[in-house]
């Protein structure tokens, strides 16, 4: 009866490697992509990231029933403001891409080594 559930045990540690190593290569990724754009090139936000003068044309208080327009001060204000805020949220983006790839190595290249020790040994 044990010799004929053998396969089943091979699977398991081949499945388990497999995922190591696909754990391993995404967090590589993650990390390489994220550290290339934020220190290599060092990018400063996504591309397609535009703030309008439209979007800060009217100060909109919540306090406030109707919208007051802006002077063109308060709004090139806003307008570097809202700049400002997407390229922090686009640093703090791809530190946290960084996170996730480091926490996906820690946990794929032990589960890749011990599975496919496991595999050699059976073999």
């Amino acid at each position: 009866m044990a010799k004929n559930l053998s396969w089943l045990s091979h699977l398991i540690n081949l499945g388990g490697a497999l995922t190591g190593i696909i754990l391993t290569a995404v967090g590589g990724v993650m990390v390489l992509n994220a550290a290339l754009k934020l220190y290599v090139f060092q990018f400063q936000g996504e591309a397609y990231q535009i703030v309008t003068t439209q979007e800060c044309q009217y100060d909109r208080n919540l306090g406030t029933e109707e919208p007051r327009e802006r002077t063109p001060e308060e709004i090139e204000q806003c307008k570097a403001e809202r700049r400002e805020e997407q390229k922090m949220r686009f640093r703090r983006q791809k530190e946290e891409n960084m996170v996730d790839g480091l926490a996906m190595l820690l946990v794929g290249i032990p589960f890749w080594i011990i599975f496919d020790r496991r595999r050699k040994a059976r073999k």
